[in-house]
């Protein structure tokens, strides 16, 4: 009986040397990024039935008594609870909240380089000198690759990396992500034209296009078309051509005197409108011209509350006789899909062109709501004349919450933008929520460049460690299950974040000391059984 009890001591003591081991493991890496923890179950590895007397029943005899033959380990189960996460100062450094799980793929295994090869709650990931998105031990970070052009996600997944080209720049060579440039295809502005202001430039025959007889920009020394005589109010704004290049679009507005208008309504206000960038940056035909510049023109009415209630909007007919100067040349303007008017340009350099001539639509608050004029049979700005009901008007004009007023407060620009960009480069990158990877760049802009793939399993505590705080899948856990942050339980994405280990050292010192006395305990029996052994063979002698 004796050698039973060594056999049950021994038990005892390998099983409480394991479960010392998991604890110290845990330990181990209370500090390590993404740890789970490991927890050991102990269970009893047999039991022998005795030949003693047993209870009397109905259906027969049944003996109930049994002997421990010691202990094993029934299981070392990982602990999948999420760590705490702590910032950190690094966009790259991103911890899931929830279940998921990133996906990397280890460069050095066999296989296509497609998908992950490895599993990992550690998300501590640096761009490697090939711009990939990689652990501290290589492995890439997947993700599904976003089309710059169109937005669209892929439906595979693959490496991160990424999209750079190798430049060189005066010379030096260089890895850059480079976000093309854009041209202008549309403008809004919104101000206030000063109620009180009074008419600077006045025609006889033509009142609502006074400004247009004025322009000149073959004027030497001036730093407007105007030379020293300006507008009531001139704003500007920066678009950009199809290199990237940035030309100044200038609006300039002037109050139309309603003493020289017929069927004017009583107060009412018009201001005339012309929309002009530097004729140095013509790249039409107009280049050298006293109109060169000349984009578009018309007349903004307002009632008397200093709301406006019209706008009225002509551009060049380029193929009309007399050039921009002449008002016959000017017809009413296209619209965009939006309903708003637009205005050609032929931006250049030096006279030659830089592309093709683009279309610009401009907002000042008002637009049509099926793209058309209505309400006048003059075909060009010639024939509007003195009479207001000459001027168009838009078909099912619409008012946006932004429009431009004509209040009895100084002129100024309350609002104004486009959609145009100069040529950039990345200058850093975040990480939303839903795990988007985007690029800041240069010029302002932001793009999505991946989607991080994250995984779940069936059952997670399936999965086998495969070292450097990865999992592998197993046929226990269950394929893999590919998806994206905040599907189905999947969790979010924290950028500047890093989940910690899971270990509660108040804990794992409690299991080490409870481990301690089980082995303790264990070896005194060893001890004990020794000793009856020594008596029995004593008693002999």
């Amino acid at each position: 009986m004796s050698f039973s009890a060594l056999y049950v001591g021994a038990t005892g003591v390998v099983a409480h040397n394991e479960n010392m081991q998991v604890v110290a493991n845990n330990l181990a890496n209370v500090s390590t990024n993404g740890y789970k923890k490991a927890d050991m179950q102990f269970g009893t590895l047999m039991s022998q039935q005795l030949a003693t007397g047993g209870a009397q029943y109905q259906s027969g005899s049944v003996s109930m008594s049994q002997i421990g033959k010691g202990v094993g380990i029934s299981e070392i189960r990982t602990i999948f609870k999420e760590g705490s996460l702590a910032n950190t100062n690094t966009a790259t450094d991103l911890a899931i909240t929830g279940e998921g799980f990133f996906g990397v793929y280890n460069t050095a295994s066999s296989g296509s380089g497609s998908g992950p090869t490895n599993y990992t709650r550690a998300g501590a990931f640096r761009f490697d000198r090939d711009a990939y998105l990689v652990d501290a031990s290589g492995y890439q970070l997947q993700g599904y690759a976003v089309d710059r052009e169109t937005g669209e996600i892929a439906t595979t997944v693959s490496a991160i990396q990424l999209p750079y080209e190798d430049l060189t720049i005066d010379g030096e060579d260089y890895r850059l992500v480079r976000s093309e440039p854009r041209a202008t295809t549309s403008m809004e502005m919104v101000t206030n034209l000063d109620a009180s202001g009074t008419d600077t430039f006045t025609s006889i025959n033509n009142p609502f296009f006074a400004m247009h007889e004025a322009y000149d920009s073959s004027l030497s020394n001036a730093s407007t078309p105007f030379g020293d005589t300006l507008p009531q109010y001139s704003s500007s704004i920066l678009v950009y051509d199809e290199d990237g290049n940035g030309h100044d679009m200038t609006v300039y507005f002037d109050p139309v005197s309603s003493d020289t208008l017929s069927n004017a309504v009583p107060g009412y206000s018009y201001w005339e409108y012309l929309v002009a960038f530097p004729g140095t940056e013509d790249g039409s035909a107009a280049y050298g011209t006293s109109a060169a510049g000349l984009a578009g023109m018309g007349v903004l009415t307002f009632n008397d509350q200093g709301e406006m209630i019209g706008q009225a909007a002509f551009s060049l007919n380029e193929t009309a006789s007399g050039g921009g100067k002449s008002l016959g040349s000017w017809i009413p303007a296209t619209f965009d899909e939006d309903g708003l008017p637009q205005v050609t340009a032929t931006f250049g350099s030096n006279g030659s062109a830089i592309g093709d001539a683009q279309t610009i639509s401009y907002d000042f608050g008002l637009n049509s709501g099926d793209a058309s004029w209505v309400g006048s049979s003059a075909g060009t700005a010639a024939s509007v004349g003195l009479n207001v009901n000459n001027l168009q008007e838009m078909s099912g004009m619409q008012r946006d919450a932004r429009v431009t007023t004509s209040y009895d407060l100084p002129s100024s620009t309350m609002f104004h933008t486009q959609d145009g960009y100069a040529e950039g480069y990345l200058q850093n990158v975040s990480v939303d929520r839903d795990g988007f990877l985007n690029g800041h760049f240069t010029n302002g802009q932001e793009e999505q460049i991946y989607q991080l793939a994250i995984y779940r399993f069936n059952s997670p505590w399936g999965l086998r460690r495969s070292g450097n705080t990865n999992f592998v899948e197993t046929a226990a856990s269950g394929n893999a299950i590919e998806g994206t942050a905040g599907d189905r339980g999947r969790g979010v994405i924290n950028q500047n974040t890093l989940e910690e280990s899971n270990v509660d050292m108040a804990e794992e010192f409690a299991k080490m000391i409870i481990t301690q006395r089980g082995f303790q305990a264990n070896t005194k029996i060893i001890t004990t059984a020794d000793g009856l052994l020594n008596t029995a063979i004593s008693t002999k002698r």
